[in-house]
């Protein structure tokens, strides 16, 4: 039987072809939002807006391939039989609907819209465990919590490199 998870592409090209390709959606909201939120900064705003969006753009795409690891290496825990791109797979689809809705970014007041994203990705995740991954029945659940806290410490990072930054862009934007 030939199910979905057994269609595997390599990580290379799953990174490039579709993570790369989705997390574009954050990046130019954000360049967006930033240049058109901080245009009284002139110049600066432009050299904000692309610093704050390549940063996080960057950092989107790592989080992704982090949180796919991770979720590998935690899964023979929790009875899951999978591969690094399986996983990785999963963590991509997992952020496709948070990186999706971060349209919103355009307008800086939306942006808080994107937890309707991870809350579907939520949803991804617990129905996507035992499809892509493999993970039985009666593990999902905590497997799903660890892979939750995991995930967060990952994107807590995210945001705290990406806000010193772009705190630290914005003040030296204003000298």
């Amino acid at each position: 039987m030939n199910s979905n998870r057994d269609n595997d592409t390599n990580l290379q090209n799953l990174i490039v072809n579709y993570v790369a390709v989705i997390a574009a959606v954050p990046f130019i909201a954000t360049l967006i939002g930033d240049i058109a939120f901080h245009a009284y900064l002139g110049a600066a705003a432009v050299g904000y807006g692309f610093a704050d969006a390549i940063l996080t753009y960057v950092l989107d795409i790592i989080a992704v391939f982090v949180v796919g690891f991770l979720m590998w290496k935690l899964g023979p825990s929790f009875g899951t039989a999978t591969t690094q791109v399986r996983a990785t797979r999963l963590a991509a689809y997992v952020f496709t609907p948070v990186f999706l809705i971060s349209i919103f970014d355009i307008i800086p007041f939306l942006g808080i819209i994107t937890i309707l994203g991870v809350i579907y990705g939520l949803y991804i995740l617990y129905k996507g465990m035992p499809i892509v991954l493999n993970t039985p029945n009666d593990r999902v659940i905590s497997y799903l919590i660890v892979t939750l806290i995991v995930t967060f410490a990952v994107y807590f990072f995210v945001f705290l490199v990406v806000g010193l930054v772009a705190g630290a862009l914005f003040l030296t934007s204003m000298i």
